[in-house]
């Protein structure tokens, strides 16, 4: 949820950054505007990607969180049903 605005984000400071790159340099308004698309097209997608494998990771790192859980959960039971075989 909070890192929907990674590619939006990336791709405008990428773009700025170009921007002012090519008008600094003297780029004719056509060749700039082309350059700036493609620019803005590929790190779109590489902040979609970078987005994607964050979210891969948080879910790597969810799963052994909820299987220590469920071991505590497993291992509190399997004392409980100790102690009542015992009385």
């Amino acid at each position: 949820m909070r890192r929907k605005l990674i590619p939006p984000f990336l791709m405008l400071f990428a773009g700025a950054i170009t921007s002012i790159t090519m008008w600094v340099l003297h780029y004719e308004t056509k060749t700039m505007l082309s350059i700036l698309l493609g620019v803005l097209v590929v790190f779109y997608i590489i902040g979609s990607l970078l987005k994607w494998m964050l979210d891969v990771f948080d879910k790597q790192n969810v799963v052994p969180e909820m299987a220590d859980e469920a071991q505590e959960q497993l291992g509190e039971t399997a004392a409980e049903e100790e102690g009542q075989e015992d009385s």
